[in-house]
């Protein structure tokens, strides 16, 4: 049997013998039909055909394509169907102007789900295929997986096709001309992005690309109450006018706080954890070393701060986030040596460890026992050192001079605990300001770490203002083109990027966008990936023999093909070689605070800031475009401490 709806005919092209005949009815532009005897599978054309002129816009949906996606009562919720429908016997979900039906994959029947009759409608002269005939020759109809065709004046008609692919809608529209984009930042909020576009005869053809698990959870923490906001985007041409943007905004504020709740919740559970067993973070040595268990202690501090922000004690009723944030803040007030900390349990204490696990406190006492680290000219050492074995101090070594230094990072964050608990600040912006253009952390594998911790130091003083404005700019040119930032550990740069600019007062539609974008990153457990916040270094003996040296950098260098996560680690920066070490945070406990942290921050979403490309238009810093780890800690993190004299 072969069905020919052209010229609006249905032409049955088999024999048909009257006893095989039933009473199933299919209503073709108010033309009944009997049909019976083999499965009819029906397409999108037919479905087309099906439906008269006069519906003002149609969207249909293959269900097939949908049920891998959705589970049924979701699916009955999307396109708000009855509770009860069963919805196994139909192929596709059919959205009109005249209201919703279900088409049946083996019978030429669109069935109106609530009251389970047939399509009928006032005699036509004309279907909506033949309407739109212009326009759905330009696409192969029957194999979307969604189409939507409609007209709302004063706009000219549009077609809409899409193609559903690993979880993406590839989706493509026929517009009367090139969208002015205004607003696209928050279609992210729905999962969408406007990939491309190009103008064809007399249309332009627009490009869409729809994460569909996003679009769907939008849908639902809206209670699928804004669906018809889809149409309306597409009817008016790509247009996103005041109502459509009022919704992307609730969706990206809906979005950011579910993200941001069960980040709170994933962090409880690695506090206590943490209480009940080391969760050490993993140092990685230069090849022949072999990774070990260090520094279970300053993750500890990021979280604590995380938990202690007012977003997570408005969402503690149940006392597991609460119970959480005793329990943390007991088990590290046990680890303390004196009044301050470690960077792995009983080991040696230092002012940078102290100042990550002082994040999540607030003691003057503590805060004011970091002077024993104060160099006398506004700078902090990161530890004391000895040439002779004393308690609380690091044993002098060669390889280790350059740590006997002040270290800009843990200046910038003893100033800004100072600021947090009421006391007086012994650092001067100008310190500050004097080593702004070669910023960096002796421990600090990332940019956009130093960033934030300066950003937290200068935040409150006037003289600050021009070093602030400049911090903001170069954060901000360092954007990448989807709102991330950074080149190498994106989720934790991103984030870390959106802590700088709130600390800075940005807190327009950028980093609102940018909070999106770093939620994306968060995996089902709601944890960010593992990445390396720190690293340390020590140089290589100068007299070591040539040849040891030539098996050590072979070793190295073979190791990028042993382990695509492997970096050289041995380095010559300033005439000396140095052996990096990294330190990964393996229970993905930093990320996720900082993620966390990120995504607490208040943000002014009606607050339009530059577009991207005006932020383009200052040059990116070197230092943000660095491919790697060892790349950033070769040219920039280290060489300001390589430089001066010890």
């Amino acid at each position: 049997m072969v069905l020919d709806y052209s010229k609006r005919r249905l032409r049955l092209r088999f024999p048909i013998q009257p006893t095989q005949v039933t009473c199933s009815l299919f209503s073709l532009n108010n033309r009944s039909v009997s049909v019976s005897g083999e499965n009819i599978k029906m397409l999108v054309s037919e479905i087309l055909q099906a439906l008269p002129a006069s519906v003002s816009w149609m969207v249909l949906f293959n269900l097939s394509a949908i049920r891998e996606l959705a589970d049924e009562a979701t699916i009955r919720q999307m396109y708000h169907l009855p509770e009860t429908i069963d919805l196994t016997p139909y192929s596709h979900v059919v959205l009109t102007s005249h209201g919703r039906f279900l088409a049946l994959p083996d019978e030429l029947q669109l069935i109106e789900p609530r009251s389970g009759t047939s399509w009928s409608d006032q005699p036509s002269q004309d279907s909506l295929h033949d309407r739109f005939s212009n326009q759905l020759q330009l696409f192969p109809v029957d194999e979307a997986d969604c189409l939507g065709l409609g007209e709302k004046p004063p706009f000219t008609p549009v077609l809409l096709h899409i193609k559903i692919k690993s979880g993406y809608g590839e989706a493509k529209a026929i517009f009367e001309r090139e969208p002015s984009q205004d607003h696209y930042e928050l279609l992210r909020a729905v999962g969408v992005t406007f990939v491309a576009g190009e103008f064809k005869e007399s249309y332009y053809l627009a490009q869409f690309q729809n994460r569909l698990p996003i679009h769907i959870h939008a849908g639902i923490l809206s209670h699928f109450s804004r669906t018809a906001h889809c149409n309306l985007f597409f009817l008016q041409h790509g247009t996103i006018d005041p109502p459509l943007e009022a919704g992307l905004l609730k969706a990206c504020q809906d979005r950011v706080t579910w993200a941001r709740n069960r980040g709170f919740y994933a962090l409880a559970k690695l506090a206590q954890e943490a209480c009940q067993q080391p969760m050490a973070m993993t140092c990685q040595p230069p090849l022949p070393g072999q990774p070990f268990p260090y520094g279970d202690l300053v993750p500890l501090g990021f979280i604590l701060k995380a938990l202690n922000t007012p977003a997570s004690l408005s969402i503690a009723e149940s006392g597991a986030i609460l119970a959480a944030r005793q329990a943390l803040s007991q088990f590290l007030l046990n680890q303390r040596q004196g009044h301050l900390w470690a960077f792995h349990t009983e080991r040696l204490v230092t002012s940078t460890d102290s100042v990550l696990v002082l994040q999540g406190f607030n003691h003057p006492e503590a805060v004011e026992a970091l002077e024993s680290f104060a160099d006398g000219q506004g700078g902090y050492y990161p530890q004391l050192w000895s040439s002779e074995p004393q308690p609380g101090k690091m044993l002098f070594d060669e390889s280790s001079r350059h740590w006997c230094q002040s270290d800009y990072a843990t200046t910038c964050l003893v100033r800004a605990l100072r600021q947090d608990v009421g006391l007086d600040t012994k650092t001067p912006v100008d310190y500050l300001a004097a080593g702004f253009e070669h910023r960096s952390g002796l421990y600090f594998a990332n940019p956009y770490l130093v960033d934030w911790v300066l950003a937290r130091a200068i935040r409150q003083d006037e003289a600050a203002a021009p070093w602030r404005q400049k911090l903001l700019a170069e954060v901000l040119a360092s954007m990448n083109e989807d709102y991330s930032f950074g080149t190498y550990d994106v989720p934790m740069s991103t984030a870390l990027a959106i802590l700088t600019m709130a600390t800075l007062g940005f807190r327009g539609r950028t980093m609102g966008v940018a909070q999106l974008r770093l939620l994306e990153f968060m995996d089902s457990h709601s944890l960010l990936p593992a990445a390396t916040p720190f690293y340390s270094s020590l140089r290589l003996d100068p007299k070591i023999p040539a040849k040891t040296l030539l098996e050590l950098l072979m070793i190295d260098s073979l190791a990028p093909n042993q382990s695509s996560h492997r970096q050289e680690q041995i380095h010559q920066v300033w005439g000396d070689y140095h052996g990096i070490s990294f330190y990964v945070d393996t229970h993905q406990m930093i990320t996720t605070a900082l993620a966390v942290l990120a995504l607490s921050e208040k943000c002014l979403l009606e607050q339009q800031d530059l577009t991207l490309s005006d932020y383009r238009q200052s040059a990116v810093h070197p230092r943000y475009q660095c491919v790697s780890h060892s790349d950033y800690i070769t040219k920039f993190a280290l060489p300001p401490f390589l430089r001066r004299k010890n």
